[in-house]
């Protein structure tokens, strides 16, 4: 049995041990807010913000004069060009072989209103290659022919032009996230897999933490979660989870740590740092011009979205097959830049399902659904209802599609979510 005086000085030293990782811990946070966060798996969006910081003003108007406008229209906020898109290419190390892709990402940026948005295209979707007969993983048009066919393949895929393209290897990444001090992620759960083939080897704990560069890159790897690279995990809202779910939220923390003021003192030795460790066409010039625009930036309002799609086995093999009609959906919505017409949708009736099968109409033709679940009134309606709660919106068509009632908005009603609100009455056949 201990003694007394044994018991006082455990618990002394307990108390002691307490204290002292708390201050490490207060330390570490300090710490933490001094880091310069950044990613080079980022998009030109990002590199764009981070020059933005170190323009000065003769780089101001020489970089408004490469997008053909001076600056002083830029600076009455008139716009300058048009939207910009960029295909974001991470690979494996290419010192291995032949390099593999293993993360893209379409980026759009509009330098006239600052608006931004970026598109996770799964390394498993099935795409038909130029030049080749058959359909192919679009991780397969890098070892065929480099960025350039990946440009070409995911431009049919999409129906879009891409204007320039940048491509990463791992060993940049962490290097790059290192220079910066590292990345403060939030990680829900442990996160452990070894690939020993790959050489790949994670092992990540809960918590909030600031990720090395090493750890980051373990960190959007990471898909032994039973999900994969992507899955629609809840079809009725049309919810995606997975790796590149995962990375795209990652996208967002390191864009709201590089746009701080901690940030800006290493701008200057980081831009070439930046340009020595990716491959792309874009230009030194290019990117000044873009980094200008850029401080418009919102990057609370950054955009980001999964290609709509499902995981299917053609053939014996998996792939990623995305939805045609909904892809194009969100191309015109984030990367085109266009306005397209949203929808809340609601079941009145009580019917089973009605609200998710009215909700996969719309999407089917061109709607983007914000919302959908019960009538907050109850279960009463006999008629379903169309109500515009935006002017302007063409409804005659979604009304023929539901076969609802068109009605307006009542003054007195709060302000909408959407342009339109479908109550499903017991009437819906869809």
């Amino acid at each position: 049995m201990q003694r007394p005086a044994e018991q006082l000085e455990q618990l002394r030293q307990a108390l002691q041990e307490q204290e002292r990782q708390a201050l490490a811990e207060r330390r570490r946070k300090r710490r933490a807010k001094r880091r310069r966060q950044a990613t080079a798996m980022l998009i030109i969006i990002l590199v764009a913000i981070l020059l933005a910081m170190v323009a000065f003003y003769v780089t101001y108007q020489r970089g408004m004069r490469g997008l053909g406008v001076s600056g002083n229209a830029a600076d009455a906020s008139s716009g300058v060009a048009r939207r910009v898109t960029v295909l974001i290419i991470g690979i494996d190390d290419p010192s291995l072989g032949a390099a593999r892709t293993d993360t893209i990402m379409l980026a759009s940026f509009d330098p006239r209103s600052g608006e931004a948005a970026v598109m996770s295209i799964p390394r498993d979707t099935r795409v038909q290659i130029p030049g080749r007969s058959g359909y192919y993983r679009v991780n397969t048009a890098y070892t065929l022919g480099g960025p350039e066919l990946t440009v070409r393949t995911v431009e049919n895929l999409l129906d879009i032009d891409i204007d320039h393209y940048l491509v990463l290897d791992f060993a940049s990444f962490a290097r790059f996230i290192d220079l910066l001090g590292g990345v403060e992620v939030e990680i829900e759960r442990p996160m452990r897999y070894d690939d020993y083939a790959q050489g790949l080897h994670i092992d990540l704990k809960p918590g909030r933490q600031v990720l090395t560069g090493e750890q980051a890159l373990q960190y959007v790897r990471f898909r032994a979660d039973g999900l994969g690279d992507v899955a629609l995990v809840d079809p009725l809202r049309e919810v995606y989870d997975g790796r590149v779910k995962r990375q795209l939220e990652f996208v967002k923390l390191v864009a709201q740590r590089a746009m701080s003021v901690g940030a800006i003192p290493r701008l200057p030795q980081l831009v070439p740092e930046l340009f020595s460790m990716v491959k792309t066409d874009i230009s030194m010039d290019r990117a000044l011009a873009l980094a200008v625009s850029a401080r418009r930036l919102d990057v609370d309002k950054l955009q980001t979205a999964v290609l709509p799609g499902a995981g299917m086995y053609i053939g014996g093999a998996s792939y990623w097959v995305h939805d045609p009609v909904r892809t194009q959906t969100v191309v015109k919505r984030l990367i085109r830049g266009e306005r397209v017409p949203t929808a809340a949708v609601f079941n009145g009736s009580g019917g089973a399902g009605v609200a998710a099968r009215a909700a996969a109409l719309l999407r089917q033709n061109g709607y983007e659904v914000v919302k959908v679940g019960n009538a907050p009134d109850g279960f009463h309606y006999e008629r379903t209802q169309v109500i515009v709660n935006r002017p302007g919106v063409p409804v005659d068509h979604l009304a023929r599609l539901v076969g609802g009632q068109v009605l307006a908005a009542s003054e007195d009603a709060p302000a909408a979510e959407a342009d339109v609100t479908v109550i499903v009455g017991r009437d819906f056949g869809g």
